[in-house]
Order: structure tokens, then sequence, then C-alpha cells
């Protein structure tokens, strides 16, 4: 089981939940990201960020293992 797929259902949510709270409309396509297939570096670093950095980049995409995903500071 992906890493991702284990925080999704940790969280108690679908793919649908998933998918909108990363833009995404189609389940299928939640389903290959999990599966590791498609997943864009705009797609990882935003699974990163959802996910407080518990699901990282290069968990996503290996080839992007040196990339840091820096949070936006609160006002």
């Amino acid at each position: 089981m992906s890493k991702l797929r284990t925080w999704r259902l940790s969280r108690g949510w679908s793919q649908g939940d998933l998918g909108s709270r990363l833009g995404i409309r189609s389940k299928g396509q939640v389903s290959r990201i999990e599966k590791g297939v498609g997943v864009t570096t705009d797609i990882a670093i935003a699974i990163d960020r959802l996910t407080s950095g518990e699901v990282p980049v290069a968990a996503l995409r290996p080839d992007l293992h040196d990339v840091r995903v820096i949070s936006a500071l609160a006002p």
C-alpha cells in the first residue's frame, strides 16, 4: 500500500475527498497518483503541503529526492 493511500485512509478520506482537496476531479487520477503513476511535480508538492510533510515529495517522485517544500508562514 502506498504511503499516500495509507495517509488518506488514516484520515477516513475517500479518493474523492483527497482529489477535492488537491483540485483533481477524477477519482481515477487519484488512484493513479496513489500507485505512483503520472505524479507531476506540482501534485507532489501539493500533497507534501496537504500532508504537512507526512507524504514527502520524494515518496511520490524519487527523482525529486532533493526537493524541500517550505510551508507558507502564517501572517
